[in-house]
């Protein structure tokens, strides 16, 4: 008879036992926030520093934080053309501090190329918006 309530008791703390998370990789699509890393401990001789992941893809709506992992100077610079790397002025932030992060919320579809004025040769990303 013990072994009958031990077995209901373990039923019953299973059934109401809420179900573990399963995070999903950064920048996956639907997200409403996306976190982007600033990094210069890249391991890459060629592209020292970076932006950690370099594209990802949200819904309309839905934000992208930029956080600079390190205490380089850098800025996230929205540009029309990501071959061009010129800015197009819908946002620019200095990051110039550990820890220091930038938010921008995406409300049109689009494909929105930015980059790092000071590592503008390597350090570039883009932020797809879908409906």
């Amino acid at each position: 008879m013990s072994r009958m309530w031990i077995l209901v008791i373990l039923l019953t703390a299973a059934c109401g036992a809420p179900e573990p998370a399963t995070p999903g990789p950064q920048g996956t699509e639907g997200a409403d926030v996306v976190e982007v890393r600033l990094t210069c401990a890249t391991g890459d001789p060629q592209a020292p520093c970076a932006f950690r992941p370099a594209e990802v893809s949200i819904r309309v709506g839905g934000m992208v934080r930029w956080i600079n992992d390190d205490a380089t100077y850098h800025t996230v610079t929205a540009s029309d053309r990501i071959d061009l790397r010129v800015p197009s002025g819908r946002f620019d932030a200095v990051l110039d501090e550990a820890a220091e992060t930038f938010s921008h919320t995406f409300t049109e579809p689009g494909t929105y190329a930015y980059y790092c004025q000071p590592h503008a040769e390597f350090m570039a990303g883009v932020v797809k918006v879908d409906q």
